[in-house]
């Protein structure tokens, strides 16, 4: 795959990767499809039914494995549903990588159906939130993600518009921080 062909959602899966991060924990609505639908087969996908049980798998999964684990929900409902999970997993320490799926970026000044106010809807609960302003910046707030949730103890929350995903990776961009040094 040429580096112009490469997706946002490619180059935030080289992330999950670099991070150990490969088993996903989700609960996926309609703005998290174009995300795992063909998802590559060194992805693990474990369904949860209700985003608490999400968020509660990846808890005990991120404790089991002392480093952040990756979880997905869904817009307003979804993170809703989860919160709970989020301060249970906050008061446990169990650094987590939150995905929660955002409306189409373009339509978001219209406040369609399933847009949400999210960035302080769980709370004080998060470690940490951001909602990337242009899509090639997704990549490296997740990597920052597993960074905040690892130094924290808690999750780091990122909000996706379902959009972002196709759109082409910035093959320039670079990381904020390296892996190793």
């Amino acid at each position: 795959m040429t580096a112009e062909a490469r997706t946002v959602r490619d180059a935030m899966f080289d992330v999950a990767r670099r991070y150990e991060m490969t088993r996903i924990f989700a609960n996926p609505g309609s703005t998290e499809i174009s995300l795992l639908t063909d998802l590559p087969d060194d992805l693990e996908f474990v369904l949860g039914l209700h985003e608490s049980a999400v968020v509660g798998m990846a808890t005990g999964y991120a404790i089991g494995r002392g480093v952040p684990s990756f979880a997905i929900v869904h817009t307003t409902a979804g993170l809703g549903n989860a919160v709970g999970a989020i301060a249970t997993a906050r008061v446990n320490r169990a650094p987590i990588v939150l995905v929660v799926g955002q409306q189409d970026r373009r339509h978001l000044p219209a406040e369609p159906f399933l847009a949400g106010q999210l960035e302080g809807l769980a709370g004080d609960y998060p470690v940490w939130v951001d909602q990337p302003l242009r899509a090639q910046s997704v990549p490296g707030a997740v990597a920052r993600a597993y960074h905040e949730a690892m130094t924290h103890e808690g999750v780091a929350i990122v909000i996706v518009p379902m959009d972002d995903w196709a759109v082409s990776a910035d093959p320039d961009d670079q990381q904020a921080a390296a892996a190793e040094v």
